[in-house]
């Protein structure tokens, strides 16, 4: 196995991550926002913060796995840009929403309250990065599966 096979799969592999993680680490938060939990919400930013670095890995091994796969099968370009463009949306979204829950986490691990903007900012960045994340995911199965378009 070469360097650009390893990407190749590594992106395949930890790109479903943020995709099953993200939306349940957004309930997470919105649950123990409502129901004041405090557990619900160190586990909702610990998760999102696993989803920004899991984003991180599927970003920038993406090129190599389109350098790589092109090798073996020839993919149309267009799509191949506008599943990186959801991508790196996607990825800069989740990655600002995972500082957020660094932040939260490193204040309450300080005994301090997280500012309630904090909690704000990572929930309205979470929830555009689903929707993003969720759009990125079908560009990506388009690639894979092409008949699967509408």
């Amino acid at each position: 196995m070469d360097w650009g096979q390893f990407q190749s799969w590594l992106h395949v592999a930890v790109v479903h991550v943020p995709v099953i993680l993200a939306p349940l680490a957004l309930y997470l938060l919105s649950r123990g926002k409502k129901a004041g939990s405090p557990d619900f919400l160190q586990l909702g930013h610990g998760l999102t913060i696993i989803v920004a670095l899991t984003s991180a890995i599927a970003y920038f091994t993406g090129p190599t796995a389109v350098d790589w796969w092109q090798g073996l099968i020839q993919f149309d370009t267009e799509a191949i840009e506008d599943h990186g463009l959801w991508g790196r949306i996607s990825f800069t979204l989740l990655v600002m929403a995972g500082v957020g829950s660094l932040i939260s986490i490193l204040a309450v691990l300080q005994e301090e309250p997280p500012h309630p903007m904090i909690f704000r900012g990572v929930w309205w960045l979470m929830l555009a990065g689903v929707l993003c994340l969720i759009w990125t995911a079908h560009l990506g199965g388009l690639l894979r599966r092409p008949e699967l378009a509408f």
